[in-house]
């Protein structure tokens, strides 16, 4: 009897950029990263934040191992920078993860979550892609984009976050098959969270109105509970698993507190 064994990627000394590093999922998937013995570079919007964890995990992983790039993903230029710098201290990267993300349903906010998240999302990934490529001077890897279960299932309290996030999923099906793709050695990957314990959980989950395109504050809780809640830690559990097997490739990885952690392939149908 022949038994399957998973090839797994080793993670010690590995370059990974990680946006939206400073808080929340993406400072959980730092973390989970350097315990392997990753090399981290945080990317984050909030310099203050972004300063406070790099000094933090620095004194926890050794400062050789974690850099901090200012950065609004929503800025070309500056999107460069984070991942030239991130070449420069650190090599490849070797692991790019598009984590960066708000809410915001409200006529001054709404299209900020389009910028940040799905435009955000797919700058990251032309940017990985180009680094990680060997004509790029790269030698492959993985990219996982951070979208939601809102992407996959109607949710009827945050319309514009939840087509942020389908878009996510959809560019990354589509440059998972694509032969370009397939060729650089560059694995890609969707992970699809629900409700995480996240400072953007707590504040859609406080009341903030802003968050969702609904006044009813009791609806929007039933909803909450209904699915429940994950921690962090649990998801960058799952988020570890995905990185180092390197037999998935084009997979959408759902994770919520009830159903647990689903894998689907990220396969085409026929029309």
């Amino acid at each position: 009897m022949v038994l399957y064994r998973a090839q797994k990627m080793e993670l010690h000394g590995r370059s990974v950029l990680v946006t939206g590093g400073a808080s929340g999922m993406g400072f959980g998937f730092a973390k989970a990263l350097l315990a392997e013995g990753a090399k981290v570079s945080i990317v984050d919007f909030n310099e203050e934040a972004g300063r406070a964890t790099e000094k933090d995990l620095a004194e926890k992983y050794g400062s050789s191992n974690v850099i901090f790039c200012p950065c609004n993903v929503t800025s070309q230029e500056q999107f460069e920078e984070a991942f030239r710098r991130t070449r420069g201290v650190l090599g490849g990267p070797d692991i790019v993860v598009n984590n960066a993300g708000v809410g915001g349903e409200t006529d001054d906010k709404w299209e900020s979550v389009i910028d940040i998240n799905l435009k955000g999302t797919l700058r990251g990934t032309r940017l990985a892609l180009k680094y990680m490529s060997e004509a790029g001077g790269g030698s492959g890897g993985v990219i996982v984009n951070m979208a939601s279960m809102a992407g996959v299932n109607p949710n009827p309290f945050a319309p514009v976050y939840g087509a942020s996030k389908a878009g996510i999923i959809h560019a990354t099906r589509s440059l998972a098959i694509s032969p370009d793709v397939q060729k650089s050695g560059i694995r890609l990957n969707v992970m699809c969270p629900a409700f995480v314990d996240t400072p953007m959980f707590r504040n859609m989950a406080s009341g903030d109105a802003s968050q969702t395109s609904s006044s009813d504050q009791m609806a929007v809780k039933a909803f909450v509970d209904h699915i429940g809640v994950m921690s962090v830690d649990e998801v960058a559990a799952a988020f570890l698993d995905l990185v180092k097997d390197e037999t998935r490739s084009g997979i959408i990885l759902r994770c919520a507190k009830k159903t647990g952690i689903q894998y689907s392939t990220l396969s085409v149908q026929d029309v």
